[in-house]
C-alpha cells in the first residue's frame, strides 16, 4: 500500500507549500542580516516554546541530548552520584549521564504505558541517588503527581525527558514544566521539527543563566568575552530556528490530528485480540509521538514476520526501543541487571505508522493486511 505513490513511512516532518514559501523567506533574511546562529528567531523560538510550555524560560540547542547534558552539568554530580532513568528509552538519555561522570541506574516501566512510575522509581533509590530522569514514552505522559511527590520527600532532582512530548499534558498541565528541568528534541521525526534542534525549559534562573553559557563553549556572551567555564558548542542556528518557529505555529493541529488517527487506530484494532495498543490515562493528553501496539501472537509468527509482511505493502514499522541495558554498548556496564516489563516490550513491541499527511484510509488499510497477517 503506497500513500500518493509513495511508502507510508512510521513518522514525517510535514510542510506546506506556504510552509515552506514563509520558511525559504525567513531563510533569505537570516542569510542577509549576516547573523546566523542564535540571534533574533532563536530568541523568539524560545520565547514563544516557553510560553507554549507554560515555564519562565527556554533555551535553545542544537539536540535533544544536548539539552539533557546542559541539564545534568548544572547538578554538580560526582562518580559516585546515582541518576535514574528508564530501562527503556533512548542512548541519549544513558550518555548525558555518563558525560557528567555519574552513575545511571535504570528503573523498570509499567507494562501498559511503558513509562516508568513512582513504584519503579522508589525500588532503585539508594543513600547516593541524586537526580532522576522520567521520559514520556511516545509523548504518553506519565504519571507526574506520585513521581514528583516521591522527588521531593526524597530531595531528588526530577528532570523530564521531553523529546516525544511537544504538545503533550498531564492534568492539564504542560509536559515539560514540571521537573528542575525538561529536554525537548526537534529530531525530524518528532512532533515538531527544527531539522535537528533541541530545547530546556525551566522555572529555574540558576539552570537557565547555567544554560546559556553551557552552550555558548562556557562564555556568557557572543564575539569576544571571557570563558567563563566548561562548556559545548551547543548553539541553535537562526536558520534551524526559522523552521521551528513554523512548525510550533502548528503544533495543536499536528497533536489534534494524531490523537484523532490514533483514535481511529484504536477503533480498528479494537477486534484484534493478539494486539493491544499503549494505555493513556484519561486524565492525561498524548502527543502521539508514535502509535505503539503490545504484540502477543502464537507460534508461526513473531513480530518480524508482521513487520516484513507490511513492509511488502510498503509500510514502515519500527521498535521504539529495545532496553538501554540489552544495548552492545552496555553489555559490560549492566550485567546484573534485569527490567522484565522493559524487556518485554522491548522484544514484543511494534510502532506502526503515524504522521499528519495519514488519513483514516491509511489506518484502515494499515489494519485490513494486519488481520491478513495473523
Amino acid at each position: 500500500m503506497k500513500m500518493g505513490g509513495a511508502t507510508v513511512r512510521v513518522g514525517q516532518p510535514y510542510f506546506s507549500r506556504s510552509d515552506i514559501a514563509k520558511i525559504n523567506s525567513q531563510v533569505s533574511r537570516v542569510l542577509r542580516s549576516g547573523w546566523l546562529t542564535s540571534g533574533e528567531f532563536v530568541a523568539d523560538f524560545e520565547r514563544r516554546f516557553g510560553r507554549m510550555v507554560g515555564t519562565k524560560y527556554a533555551v535553545a540547542v542544537n539536540s535533544g541530548g544536548a539539552a539533557l547534558h546542559t541539564i545534568l552539568s548544572s547538578l554538580d554530580l560526582k562518580p559516585e552520584d546515582e541518576v535514574i532513568m528508564p530501562a527503556n528509552t533512548f542512548a541519549s538519555t544513558l550518555n548525558a549521564v555518563f558525560y557528567v561522570g555519574a552513575k545511571p541506574v535504570l528503573a523498570d516501566c509499567e507494562i501498559e504505558t511503558y513509562n516508568v512510575s513512582a513504584e519503579t522509581i522508589e525500588q532503585v533509590i539508594t543513600p547516593r541517588t541524586k537526580a532522576v530522569i522520567v521520559t514520556h514514552i511516545a509523548g504518553n505522559p506519565c504519571e507526574m503527581d506520585p513521581i514528583t511527590k516521591l522527588c521531593r520527600d526524597e530531595e531528588l532532582t526530577l528532570i523530564e525527558d521531553s523529546a516525544h512530548a511537544q504538545g503533550s499534558t498531564y492534568k492539564g498541565k504542560s509536559c515539560g514544566s514540571f521537573g528542575f528541568g525538561s529536554a525537548f528534541s526537534f529530531y525530524p521525526t518528532k512532533v515538531m521539527t527544527s531539522a535537528e534542534g533541541g530545547m530546556i525549559t525551566t522555572d529555574s534562573e540558576k539552570l537557565y543563566e547555567h544554560s546559556r553559557v553551557f552552550r555558548n563553549v562556557g562564555r556568557a556572551a557572543f564575539g569576544h568575552g571571557p570563558i567563563l567555564s566548561l562548556g559545548y558548542n551547543y548553539r541553535m542556528s537562526d536558520i534551524h530556528a526559522t523552521i521551528g518557529l513554523n512548525q510550533l505555529s502548528h503544533l495543536r493541529k499536528f497533536v489534534e490530528k494524531r490523537n484523532y488517527l490514533s483514535h481511529r487506530y484504536r477503533e480498528e484494532l479494537r477486534e484484534l485480540t493478539w494486539l493491544e495498543p499503549q494505555f493513556i490515562h484519561s486524565h492525561s493528553y498524548s502527543s502521539f509521538y508514535a502509535y505503539i501496539v503490545m504484540l502477543s501472537i502464537g507460534k508461526g509468527k513473531s513480530r518480524e514476520t508482521i513487520m516484513n509482511s507490511l513492509k511488502r505493502k510498503d509500510i514502515e514499522t519500527t521498535v521504539m526501543f529495545s532496553p538501554i541495558h540489552m544495548q552492545p554498548y552496555c553489555a559490560d556496564k549492566f550485567r546484573r541487571v534485569r527490567c522484565p516489563n522493559a524487556e518485554l516490550i522491548g522484544k514484543q513491541s511494534l510502532a506502526l505508522p503515524l504522521h499528519v499527511q495519514m488519513t483514516t484510509g491509511d489506518v484502515k488499510s494499515i489494519v485490513r493486511i494486519l488481520r491478513r497477517t495473523v
